[in-house]
């Protein structure tokens, strides 16, 4: 049996595959930094397509001049237990710019300074009168002032920059699982928030990613006509590997599992290219066995619960009505509103929230007027579930 990680492994470079035509493309992006250029970008792909493992790939390829943060909203949100604030989003995001400089001597007391700041914040104390500035920034001197942190915190990786001797020629900065800012009371607010500062600085790129279709509401707020970038950013969609691309990763990475023809056919449709699923479907197949097509039905639906484990742990992360939501859409199929309030037994005000939590996490699209469960994986595990005890798991 092989062992694949199912996330994002330390070793990169050994499970990395067919994704360097983007690569290159992002750098391309990335390194006009140099010459005084930011670009910002969105890079759009449902759950399991890669995304995150594409983007942990560009920052280790970067150069030393280059610096990087990274954050996932989506880790911040289930930590917050669904609270998602600015705040803490803010605070996440600063503490990360400044683990960027932890080695650089220049910054020594830039960030010594700025994690005395990130300490205190934690403990909701911005009284901070007696520091003055930090790289010319004025730093908050308002208890609970989220409004001073924000402003710190966005001009503090182009300040770094500036105040390198040249050393530094850009920061790129990573917002990974943007859909969640959905959750914000404020999220256009908070989208227009970085699109000011991106005007004005000429050396700090955002790529902001996330599990959601390229019609969902969240693209629309940040990157439509009338939305915060103004349809300015480079927008990449991250597609599935094709059959051949699929066939092509398994010979050079997993060349422990063999398939006939028909086999690797079956293979694809369960998994339909998503390099999640083919890893977590290729740790509980046997090596040194060639599966045909009914051995490869069998095992997936013997050992679906093994397979579907990351997707398991998002069902029990749901709400009842969540649910309740998602049942009724993969029982009825995709329907428009007026169809699902009809169909479902719970407010059309409780509706309205989960379906907007759902698309936030990138379960539910909305798309020409019509709902649909689009997580692959979460369906057939709910679907299987049902088959076999009667009723979906509570």
């Amino acid at each position: 049996m092989v062992a694949i990680p199912l996330g994002v492994p330390k070793d990169i470079d050994k499970y990395f595959y067919n994704r360097e035509k983007e690569l290159v493309k992002f750098k391309s992006f990335i390194h006009t930094l140099n010459d005084n250029v930011s670009n910002q970008i969105l890079l759009i792909g449902f759950r399991g397509v890669g995304k995150s493992f594409l983007l942990k790939k560009l920052i280790n390829s970067l150069p030393n001049n280059i610096l990087t943060a990274y954050i996932d909203i989506s880790n911040i949100y289930a930590l917050e237990k669904g609270n998602l604030t600015e705040e803490e989003i803010m605070n996440r995001l600063l503490n990360e710019m400044n683990k960027s400089i932890e080695s650089q001597k220049l910054f020594k007391k830039t960030y010594n300074s700025v994690q005395k700041l990130i300490s205190n914040i934690k403990n909701h104390d911005y009284n901070f009168k007696e520091a003055g500035t930090i790289l010319t920034i004025p730093i908050p001197e308002v208890k609970d002032n989220c409004q001073k942190l924000s402003q710190f915190t966005m001009e503090y990786p182009q300040k770094i920059v500036d105040s390198s001797k040249g050393k530094i020629k850009g920061f790129v900065i990573v917002i990974d699982e943007f859909q969640f800012i959905g959750e914000l009371k404020s999220p256009e607010a908070f989208l227009w928030l970085f699109r000011s500062f991106t005007q004005k600085q000429d050396n700090v790129s955002y790529i902001f990613t996330g599990s959601t279709s390229t019609t969902s509401d969240m693209v629309d707020k940040l990157n439509s006509i009338d939305g915060a970038f103004g349809n300015r950013m480079i927008q990449f969609n991250l597609d599935p590997f094709t059959e051949e691309e699929c066939k092509n990763y398994l010979k050079e990475k997993i060349l422990e599992i063999k398939f006939d023809e028909n086999g690797f056919k079956r293979f694809y449709k369960c998994t339909r290219g998503y390099p999640a699923y083919i890893n977590s479907f290729c740790n509980i197949m046997s090596d040194n066995i060639v599966y045909t097509e009914d051995m490869v039905i069998e095992e997936f639906y013997n050992k679906l619960d093994q397979i579907a484990v990351k997707w398991i742990t998002l069902w029990s992360s749901l709400s009842k009505s969540e649910k309740e939501i998602i049942t009724t859409l993969i029982d009825n199929g995709a329907l428009k509103w007026n169809q699902l309030i009809k169909k479902i037994t719970i407010s059309q005000g409780t509706i309205t929230k989960n379906l907007k939590k759902l698309k936030n996490k990138g379960i539910i699209s909305h798309t020409n007027s019509l709902y649909k469960v689009e997580d692959y994986m979460l369906v057939s595990w709910l679907k299987y579930r049902k088959n076999q005890d009667s009723y979906y798991p509570p």
